[in-house]
C-alpha cells in the first residue's frame, strides 16, 4: 500500500550521458517530498480537484522523476502544471507519441519538461514525469481534474480522493512490458528516495445552491464550519492531520439530495467540438412502477478470496456475501464462485434453486472463506460464467466482489460488454485503494451499478440498495426526449441513453446550441410490462458559467468512458478528437510542457561566442542562445518558428550549420525571411520526414508566410532543397 508520498519511489533517473551499466551499482539520492495539498470546491453534485506535490532536488545532479498516483476512473484530468523556482510550466492537450517525443527530445537537449498521461491499461492510475529538475531546485506539481457526485442509497453525496495506490496484480497472460509504463529514460537511472517526512494538507469547500444538513467522513475527523444560511461549508482536517495510508472521503449530506437538479453552462463561442455549445447536465431519481420487480433471476455471487484481499477486506466480502445471502428472495437460483490464482464453485453443476437447504451450504461456505487463493486471475471465473448461457426463463445476474487489484481491466470489461444483452454485472469494490476502474468499469459495461464498501461503512444500506437494483428488471426501450425552441441541434452526451434504475440517482449530459431553448425533458421507456414516464420542466434549469468549463469536461469524460467500452470502430480517432477539444486526457493523449525561456542543463557558457564567429552577427540574448544541436532535435528547430510562420537566416546557420554568406547568395528572392523558411522547410523533409505528421501543420503555415511575402513557394523550395544537397 503506497500512499502518494511514496509515489515518487517508482521508476526514477539521473539524466546523464552515459550508457547505462547495469552491472554498476546504483547510487542513492534523496529527493524530499515537502508537501501533498488538495484543495476540493465541490459544487451541488460535481467537484474539481486541484493536487498539488512539492518536491525539492537536494542532489548535486539534475534528476528525471517518474511518478504514479491514483485518481477516480471517472475523473476529467485537464491541466497539468509545473513550478520550479518560480516559473511555470503549463502542458498542452496532444497525442499521446507525439507528447512522449515532445517530452523526450525536450529531455535529451537539456530542457525541463513535464509529461502526464494515463495508464495504458487502467484509467485509475496517471503517470506523471519531470525531466531535467535542476540541482536544489523545488517542484510543485500540479495537476487538475473534475469528478462526478452521485448520491448515494443512504442519502449521502459522497466525494472521495484516492491516495492509496495498492499494488496490481499481472496476470499471466500479460507481459511485463504491457503493464510497465515509463517514457524512455535518457540517461543513467539512478535510485531516488522519496522523504516520508512531508505534510498532507487537504481543504474543502462545498457550495452550490443546495442546503446543507451536514458534513462527516468515513474515517476521518474534520472540522466543519457551516455558514449562517446552510448554504455552503468550509471543511479542513482536524489538528491530527490526514494520514494517507486510507482513501480520504467526505459525505455531504443535502437537505434534499433527491429533488431534480438542472444547470445550464455556457460554451466558448471560440471554442470548437462540443467546447462551443451550452451543455446542460440533468440530476435526476426517475421512478419505477412497483411490480418492476423480479423473482425470477439466476445469481452468481463471484468472491475475490486473493491473498491481497487480507485482513479488512475479506472481512467485509465476508459481511457483505452474508447480507447478499441472507437477502435474496426465494424462488431465485445462486451459486458461490471464490478466485484467486484459480476458481471453485459452490455448486460445481451449475446455479442452484434458493432454498433452507441451499442456504445452509452456502453460509458453511460463508464461514470458511479466506484470503488464501493467491493471485488475482478475475477473467477466468468470468469466462467460466459465460460459458453456459443463462437459466432460460431467468435474468441473469453477476455479483462481484473484489479489491479490484489488477491490470487487465480492459480485458475482463470488454468481454463483460461482450455479454451484458444476457448477464447484467454489480460490483463491489472492497477497501482503500480499491480499483475505481475495474469495479465502476465492469458495472458500466455489465450495464449495472457499483458501490465501494470501507470499513466502518454502511454495510446494509449500500448492500440492500444494490439487492433492489439487481431484482429490478432491465429498463428497455429507454428514450431521453427535449421539448426545445428552436427544434433541433440537441445532442445527448454520450449518444445512447444511460443506465436507469429505479430511484437510484441518474447524471445525464445534453448538448444544446446557445440560442436553443429548453422547455421539458421526458425520460421514459418499459419496466417488463409497465411503462414509465418521468418529466422534468425546463423552468428549473439554472445557467451558470464556469471559466473551467467543468461540465463541459465531465461529460467528455462520459463520452469517453462509453467509448472505451463501447468496441466500435475507429473510437480511438473519436476519442483523440474530443479529447484535443476539451483537454480532457484520455488513453490516447497526454498533457506536455516544456520550459524553453530556461538555459538547458549542461549550459556552457562560453560556447555563447560561437554564433558571433560563425554568424558574423552580434551574440543572441541569454533566452534565445542554447548550446544545442539544432539539427539533431526536430523540437529545438520547432521552437526556432516565429509567431507568423517563419525563421531567420540565423535560424538556418543553427539548424544546417552552413555559413550565412553561403545561405544569403545561393538564391533570389523578394524577402530574405522567406527564403530562410524555405531553407529549414526543405532540412525538415530531408531529415524528419517519416515525423511530417508532426511538424505538417507549422509546415503549411510556413508556406503561407512565404506566399505572403510575394515569393513563389515551390521556386524557393526547389532552390533550398539543391542548396542542401550539394552542402
Amino acid at each position: 500500500m503506497a500512499p502518494w508520498g511514496l509515489i515518487g519511489q517508482a521508476q526514477v533517473a539521473v539524466v546523464s550521458e552515459e550508457t547505462y551499466n547495469w552491472s554498476r551499482p546504483c547510487e542513492v539520492h534523496v529527493v524530499t517530498l515537502k508537501a501533498v495539498d488538495i484543495n476540493v470546491t465541490v459544487r451541488g453534485f460535481v467537484a474539481r480537484v486541484e493536487a498539488s506535490l512539492t518536491y525539492h532536488n537536494a542532489t548535486t545532479n539534475a534528476l528525471e522523476l517518474e511518478f504514479r498516483m491514483p485518481v477516480d476512473e471517472g475523473a476529467a484530468v485537464y491541466k497539468f502544471e509545473a513550478v520550479i523556482d518560480g516559473r511555470k510550466i503549463s502542458a498542452k492537450c496532444m497525442e499521446k507519441k507525439k507528447a512522449e517525443q515532445i517530452y523526450k527530445d525536450a529531455v535529451q537537449s537539456g530542457h525541463t519538461a513535464v509529461l502526464a498521461r494515463e495508464d495504458a491499461l487502467t484509467a485509475d492510475v496517471f503517470h506523471l514525469a519531470l525531466g531535467n529538475l535542476p540541482e536544489g531546485s523545488q517542484a510543485e506539481l500540479q495537476l487538475s481534474m473534475m469528478m462526478e457526485l452521485k448520491v448515494k442509497t443512504d442519502g449521502a453525496v459522497s466525494f472521495t480522493l484516492p491516495t492509496v495506490l495498492n499494488p496490481r496484480y499481472c496476470p499471466l497472460d500479460i507481459s511485463p512490458s504491457q503493464h510497465t509504463e515509463s517514457v524512455a529514460q535518457t540517461g543513467n537511472p539512478e535510485t531516488v528516495i522519496v522523504s516520508e517526512a512531508y505534510t498532507f494538507g487537504i481543504k474543502a469547500k462545498v457550495r452550490g445552491g443546495h442546503i446543507i444538513a451536514r458534513v462527516t467522513s468515513h474515517h476521518d475527523s474534520l472540522n466543519v464550519k457551516l455558514s449562517d444560511d446552510s448554504m455552503s461549508a468550509e471543511v479542513t482536517q482536524d489538528s491530527g492531520g490526514f494520514k494517507p495510508d486510507h482513501d480520504w472521503s467526505m459525505l455531504i449530506y443535502y437537505a434534499n439530495p433527491y429533488k431534480t437538479h438542472i444547470i445550464r453552462e455556457s460554451g466558448e463561442r471560440a471554442g470548437t467540438g462540443l467546447m462551443k455549445d451550452d451543455l446542460v447536465m440533468v440530476n435526476l431519481h426517475p421512478e419505477f412502477p412497483e411490480e418492476s420487480y423480479s423473482h425470477r433471476n439466476e445469481i452468481l455471487f463471484v468472491v475475490d478470496r486473493s491473498g491481497s484481499m487480507e485482513g479488512d477486506c475479506i472481512q467485509s466480502a465476508c459481511a457483505t456475501l452474508l447480507l447478499f445471502l441472507k437477502s435474496l428472495p426465494t424462488g431465485c437460483y445462486f451459486n458461490v464462485i471464490s478466485f484467486g490464482s484459480t476458481y471453485s464453485l459452490l455448486f460445481p453443476d451449475g446455479s442452484q434453486e434458493y432454498t433452507e437447504e441451499t442456504l445452509k451450504k452456502a453460509l458453511e461456505l460463508h464461514g470458511t472463506i479466506k484470503a488464501d487463493m493467491g493471485g488475482t486471475e478475475i477473467l477466468q471465473p468470468i469466462k467460466h460464467v459465460y460459458s453456459t448461457p443463462p437459466k432460460p426463463g431467468y435474468a441473469r445476474q453477476i455479483i462481484l466482489l473484489t479489491d479490484g487489484q489488477v491490470f487487465n481491466v480492459d480485458q475482463v470489461k470488454e468481454l463483460v460488454s461482450c455479454h451484458a444483452h444476457e448477464t447484467r454485472v454489480f460490483a463491489v469494490g472492497i477497501g482503500n485503494g480499491a480499483s475505481t476502474a475495474l469495479v465502476y468499469g465492469l458495472a458500466r459495461a455489465g450495464r449495472g451499478r457499483a458501490e465501494m464498501v470501507y470499513q466502518q461503512d454502511k454495510l446494509q444500506l449500500k448492500v440492500m440498495g444494490l439487492v433492489r437494483s439487481m431484482l429490478q428488471e432491465s429498463a428497455q426501450d429507454v428514450k431521453i426526449s427535449f421539448e426545445v425552441d428552436p427544434p433541433g441541434g440537441i445532442k445527448l452526451i454520450p449518444k445512447n441513453p444511460p443506465i436507469i434504475f429505479g430511484g437510484q440517482h441518474l447524471i445525464m449530459y445534453v448538448r444544446v446550441p446557445t440560442s436553443t431553448e429548453v422547455k421539458n425533458i421526458t425520460v421514459s421507456g418499459i419496466v417488463g410490462c409497465a411503462e414509465f414516464k418521468n418529466c422534468y420542466n425546463g423552468s428549473d434549469i439554472v445557467t451558470i458559467h464556469d471559466e473551467e468549463k467543468t461540465l463541459h469536461r465531465l461529460a467528455a469524460r462520459a463520452q469517453i468512458n462509453e467509448w472505451q467500452i463501447a468496441n466500435e470502430e475507429d473510437v480511438a480517432e473519436d476519442m483523440i478528437t474530443l479529447s484535443l477539444a476539451t483537454g480532457v486526457v484520455c488513453r490516447w493523449t497526454a498533457l506536455v510542457g516544456v520550459d524553453l525561456d530556461m538555459k538547458p542543463v549542461g549550459h556552457n557558457p562560453e560556447a555563447d561566442t560561437v554564433d558571433e564567429v560563425d554568424t558574423g552577427k552580434e551574440a543572441e540574448s541569454e533566452k534565445e542562445h542554447y548550446p544545442v544541436d539544432y539539427g539533431k532535435n526536430l523540437m529545438a528547430v520547432v521552437s526556432l518558428q516565429k509567431f507568423d510562420g517563419s525563421w531567420t537566416l540565423e535560424d538556418v546557420v543553427k539548424v544546417t550549420s552552413l555559413p550565412h554568406s553561403l545561405l544569403a547568395g545561393a538564391t533570389t528572392y523578394k524577402n530574405e525571411t522567406s527564403w530562410a523558411t524555405s531553407v529549414v522547410l526543405a532540412f525538415l523533409e530531408m531529415k524528419y520526414s517519416a515525423e511530417k505528421d508532426e511538424w505538417g501543420l507549422l509546415a503549411n503555415k510556413a508556406r503561407m508566410f512565404i506566399a505572403r511575402c510575394g515569393d513563389d513557394v515551390e521556386v524557393l523550395m526547389e532552390a533550398a532543397r539543391k542548396v542542401l544537397a550539394e552542402n
